[in-house]
C-alpha cells in the first residue's frame, strides 16, 4: 500500500485486501468439517432420495422433508446435520402436533411420540419412519379438526394450525361454542364453552346437558354437537351465511379483528346486542363527555342504541 498513488487507490487496495481475508477466512470455515462429514450426509440424502427433499440448503447442513399422513394432508419435518455429524446425532425441528396429557396415553401412543428423540442415531431413514408413526397417531384427530374447519364458521383461532386443539365456532344472534378435542380420544365428548347474550346461551346449555346420552363416537363431534344443540341445519358456515348476516364484526371499528382479539363485549339490551372490541368500547367511551367513571369501569350510551352500557379498562 505503500506505492497508492493517492487516497481513492489505497481505499481501493484496502477493500480488495480485505474481501480477500474474508474469503479465505470463509474457505477455512468450510474446511473445518472434514470430507467424512460430506460422505455421511451425502449417502444419508442418496438413501433418502434426493427428490424427497422439499428445500436443501446450499451446504446439505440442513433439509425438509415433505411428509404425508393417511388422509394425504402435507407435514414439513426439518433435518439438521450438526458440523460433528455423524459422532453428533442428526438436530430435528419438531413436527407440528397437538400437546397432549402424557398421564392418558397408552404405551403404544408413548412410543411413537417419543420415537423421534430415540432415533436421531440412527440415521435419516429411521428418523422419517418415526416421525411418520408420529403422523399415524393424530391422523383420527386432524380428521376431526378438520371437518370443524370446513364446514363450521372458526372466528378463533385466525389461522390454526396442526398443533391447535381448540376452535371456537359461530352459532349465530352474537353466540359462539368454544370446542377443545383432546388429540388421542378426538371422537371423545369435547371440552365445551359458550359464549353470548345469558338469555341465548342458558337453552343452549340445557340442550347440551339433556342431550349428552345421544353422543356417537362413530360420527363427527360436529355432527353430534348439531344433534346435541338441536341445529336441525347444522352449524352457520362461509358456505351457508355471509359475514353481515353472523353481524360478528365490532360496532365501532367494523372490523372482527383488532391488534389480534376478537369482540368481546356484547350490548346487553335484548334489541341491540351489538358486539364490541372491549378497547374499542372502552376509548369511544372515554370520549364522550357525558361518560362516569367508577375506578377502572365506564358507564355510558351504547353507540348503536343508546341504552345504558359499561366497560372495564381492557387489560394491558
Amino acid at each position: 500500500m505503500d506505492g497508492a498513488a493517492n487516497m481513492e487507490s489505497f481505499l481501493i487496495e484496502l477493500v480488495d485486501i480485505m474481501e480477500a481475508i474474508l474469503s479465505n477466512g470463509n474457505a477455512e470455515i468450510e474446511q473445518e468439517r472434514p470430507v467424512s462429514y460430506w460422505a455421511n450426509v451425502t449417502e444419508q440424502l442418496d438413501a433418502l432420495g434426493w427428490d424427497k427433499a422439499a428445500h436443501l440448503s446450499e451446504d446439505l447442513s440442513r433439509v425438509q422433508i415433505e411428509l404425508y399422513d393417511t388422509s394425504q394432508r402435507k407435514h414439513v419435518l426439518t433435518v439438521s446435520f450438526p458440523p460433528g455429524y455423524p459422532a453428533v446425532p442428526l438436530a430435528l425441528e419438531p413436527l407440528e402436533v397437538p400437546e397432549c396429557d402424557t398421564g392418558q396415553r397408552s404405551l403404544s401412543q408413548q412410543a411413537a411420540a417419543e420415537a423421534l428423540s430415540w432415533n436421531q442415531e440412527s440415521g435419516l431413514g429411521a428418523v422419517i419412519q418415526q416421525a411418520q408413526m408420529q403422523l399415524d397417531l393424530f391422523k383420527d384427530f386432524w380428521d376431526v379438526m378438520q371437518d370443524i374447519d370446513e364446514r363450521t364458521w372458526v372466528i378463533d383461532p385466525e389461522k390454526p394450525t396442526r398443533a391447535d386443539r381448540m376452535r371456537r365456532c359461530a352459532l349465530g344472534n352474537h353466540c359462539s361454542l368454544q370446542i377443545t378435542i383432546d388429540p388421542l380420544s378426538p371422537r371423545c365428548m369435547p371440552d365445551t364453552r359458550l359464549f353470548g347474550p345469558t338469555a341465548s346461551i342458558e337453552p343452549m346449555r340445557t340442550k347440551l346437558y339433556h342431550n349428552a346420552g345421544l353422543w356417537d363416537e362413530n360420527r363427527m363431534p360436529r355432527e353430534n354437537l348439531e344433534v346435541l344443540l338441536e341445529l336441525p341445519n347444522g352449524f352457520p358456515s362461509p358456505v351457508t351465511v355471509t359475514k353481515d348476516e353472523m353481524n360478528i364484526e365490532c360496532g365501532i371499528c367494523y372490523s372482527f379483528r383488532f391488534d389480534g382479539h376478537i369482540p368481546d363485549q356484547l350490548c346487553s339490551h335484548s334489541k341491540c346486542q351489538q358486539p364490541f372490541h372491549r378497547v374499542c368500547l372502552y376509548e369511544w367511551l372515554r370520549s364522550i363527555p357525558t361518560t362516569r367513571q367508577s375506578f377502572n369501569t365506564l358507564f355510558g350510551a351504547c353507540p348503536y342504541c343508546s341504552e345504558t352500557i359499561t366497560t372495564t379498562a381492557p387489560k394491558s
